[in-house]
């Protein structure tokens, strides 16, 4: 995936604003933005540079639930919303096919009948929280409604608030485009799936991961 560094970041955001450098409380603050922003912008879409496929161990589990065949989420690092479950790599193994699961209080279940001990989930990444600290490579294709949305912050803290409204109308505008993009990725970029029971039908994931 593609990205920004925070530094890169930050200094076009104080480009933006016209100042040469922010205060420690100003940039604390873009900080805070930054990250309350991603998190809004994280699960708009299904973003392809956010997808993330990864194998897991099926196991049986007594608490807080009853179940014979489960994989743990809720406390998952590389895993955040789960929006499929393969038998097999549908990316490198053709004969993968697509299970049937439900997600229960913070577990992945399969059915009790299940012969898996292992699965891949296709999801997307967690959502990083350290923006500006920890995490400073931003996604460069959020780029421009994060600058946007927090600049729009920025003139809102500063009660400026007509140059916020017209910012947050930009930043708005800039997801959606990038919104019609996965659509257009997703019209483009499939490969078809098996899918359970016996009878098999085409089901159509991201070839971008």
């Amino acid at each position: 995936m593609r990205t920004v560094s925070y530094s890169d970041f930050k200094s076009r955001f104080t480009s933006a604003i016209g100042v040469d450098s922010l205060l420690a409380v100003e940039e604390t603050a873009l900080k805070n933005s930054l990250n309350d922003r991603v998190k809004g912008a994280w699960t708009r879409a299904r973003w392809p540079e956010l997808m993330s496929l990864k194998e897991k161990t099926v196991a049986a589990v007594s608490s807080p639930i009853a179940a014979d065949k489960a994989v743990q989420i809720d406390n998952d690092s590389d895993i955040m919303d789960v929006f499929a479950v393969f038998d097999k790599n549908p990316l490198s193994d053709r004969t993968a096919f697509k299970l049937e699961y439900q997600l229960i209080n913070g577990y992945l279940i399969l059915p009790a009948d299940s012969k898996h001990t292992s699965i891949f989930v296709l999801g997307n990444q967690v959502t990083p929280s350290d923006y500006g600290t920890g995490t400073t490579a931003i996604p460069r294709f959020l780029e421009r409604y994060l600058l946007l949305a927090c600049v729009a912050q920025f003139y809102k803290e500063d009660g400026q608030l007509e140059k916020s409204i017209q910012q947050q109308a930009l930043a708005e505008e800039a997801l959606l485009l990038e919104m019609d993009r996965v659509e257009r990725l997703e019209a483009q970029n499939r490969i078809t799936i098996n899918t359970y029971p016996s009878y098999s039908f085409g089901v159509n994931i991201l070839t971008t991961i």
